[in-house]
C-alpha cells in the first residue's frame, strides 16, 4: 500500500497555470495500468517580473481544470498526457497546450535500503485550441514545444524519496527558443498520507521581452517551491490539496497557487 500511495500520488505532477513543474516523476506504473487525475487551481499574481527581474505592477486572477493520464505500457514504458483548460478573463479562456510524452525506465538498480531509478522522458506540447495569443491576458503564446527529460529518482524502502530531474525545454514555433529546468523533490508516503515538497529552477536560454503576454514559458527564468498533500480514500481512489509561490525570475508574475484534485486508478 505504500508504493501504491507514493507511485500515484507522484503521477500527478501536472502541468498548471503559468507553466507549473511538468508532469514527469520518478515511477512506473504496472502494465496495463491507468492513472487519472483532474485537479481544479487558482494562481494570482499583483506583480510580474519584466525581462530585466524587475517588478512591475500587472496582475491575474487565474482559474484552471487540468487533466492527466498515465498508461503503462509494459515494465520499462508509459505514455503520458495533459491537457489544460485555463481562464484568465471572459476574452481568454479555453484549451491551452497539451501535451504527450513516453517515458522510459533506463535502470532500476537495488541497494540495501533502497532503489536507484534512472528514468528518460520525451514530449511535445502543441496547442490545443486557437486561444488568442496577442494580447497582456492571453492564456499562452500558442506554442509548440519539443521537451526531454532525464531523472533520478531513490526510493527508500521504508517510504521517503529523493527526485532530481533535468532537461531542455525547445520552443519551435512561433519563435525558436530553449530553456533548461532543474526540479529537486523529496517527500514521505506511507498507507495513511503522502507528502513531498519541492524546488524548481526554470532557466530561459535566451533573453525575451515578454511585456505583452503574461503567459511564462520558454524564453522566461522562475524559481518556484512548493508541495502536495494526498490521501488515499480506496485502492482506486484519492484526493489530495498543493500550492506553489515563484520566489523570483524574469517574464514571470510572483504569484500563488494552490490546487485540489482527485485521483482514480484502474487495471493495478
Amino acid at each position: 500500500m505504500q508504493k501504491r500511495c507514493i507511485t500515484l500520488i507522484l503521477s500527478l505532477t501536472l502541468v498548471g497555470v503559468l507553466c507549473a513543474q511538468g508532469p514527469i516523476n520518478g515511477f512506473m506504473p504496472k502494465p496495463g495500468q491507468v492513472d487519472l487525475a483532474f485537479t481544479y487551481s487558482q494562481e494570482t499574481f499583483d506583480e510580474f517580473f519584466d525581462q530585466n527581474g524587475d517588478k512591475v505592477n500587472r496582475n491575474i486572477d487565474a482559474t484552471s481544470y487540468n487533466i492527466f493520464l498515465e498508461y503503462g505500457a509494459d515494465e520499462r514504458t508509459s505514455i503520458v498526457f495533459t491537457a489544460p483548460y485555463i481562464n484568465n478573463d471572459e476574452d481568454n479562456r479555453g484549451w491551452q497546450d497539451a501535451s504527450i510524452w513516453l517515458k522510459y525506465r533506463n535502470d532500476r538498480t537495488e541497494r540495501e535500503n533502497g532503489y536507484h531509478n534512472f528514468i528518460t522522458a520525451i514530449g511535445l506540447s502543441f496547442p490545443m485550441s486557437r486561444y488568442a495569443n496577442d494580447n497582456l491576458r492571453a492564456i499562452g503564446r500558442r506554442a509548440t514545444t519539443f521537451q526531454g527529460r532525464f531523472g533520478w529518482q531513490y526510493d527508500a524502502k521504508y517510504g521517503w524519496f529523493v527526485q532530481v530531474q533535468s532537461g531542455v525545454d525547445f520552443q519551435m514555433a512561433p519563435e525558436a527558443q530553449a530553456a533548461v529546468p532543474i526540479l529537486v523533490r523529496a517527500g514521505m508516503g506511507t498507507r495513511f498520507y503522502y507528502f513531498d515538497l519541492w524546488l524548481e529552477q526554470y532557466q530561459g536560454l535566451q533573453s525575451s521581452n515578454n511585456g505583452n503576454n503574461l503567459a511564462s514559458g520558454a524564453g522566461s527564468t522562475w524559481t518556484r517551491a512548493g508541495g502536495t498533500f494526498y490521501v488515499p480514500v480506496q485502492r482506486w481512489l484519492g484526493v489530495f490539496a498543493g500550492g506553489a509561490l515563484v520566489l523570483g525570475g524574469k517574464n514571470i508574475g510572483q504569484s500563488t497557487r494552490w490546487n485540489v484534485g482527485v485521483v482514480f486508478r484502474a487495471g493495478q
